[in-house]
């Protein structure tokens, strides 16, 4: 799974010890064992976590595409994220206004 997403395994251990997979285990090996709906699980959250999504963000997507097989929960997060980083360019934009306007009455 961690070639197949290009991800170390420490990665998928740290989404398992946070229950966002859960791999079978083989039983003698105790090796993990990826069902299609995990691989699409872990797909998404390797997607989302490279889009800066803590783990806790991920968690109700996850939980809302088990529950309903709805993209409601993927679409409700992206434009939530979508309006923070709008959100957050804008107060940067009006800080470095702010700044520029202060230096320029300042003389420097």
């Amino acid at each position: 799974m961690a070639a197949l997403l290009g991800v170390r395994t420490s990665a998928l251990r740290v989404w398992e010890a946070a229950g966002l997979i859960a791999p079978e285990r083989e039983r003698g090996t105790r090796y993990r064992v990826y069902r299609p709906a995990d691989v699409r699980d872990a797909r998404l959250i390797h997607t989302l976590r490279r889009s800066h999504y803590l783990l806790d963000q991920i968690r109700p997507v996850l939980d809302g595409l088990r529950r309903e097989g709805s993209r409601e929960a993927l679409r409700a997060a992206i434009a939530a994220r979508g309006e923070a980083l709008t959100a957050r360019t804008r107060a940067m934009l009006s800080g470095a206004g702010h700044l520029d306007d202060y230096l320029v009455c300042t003389g420097q």
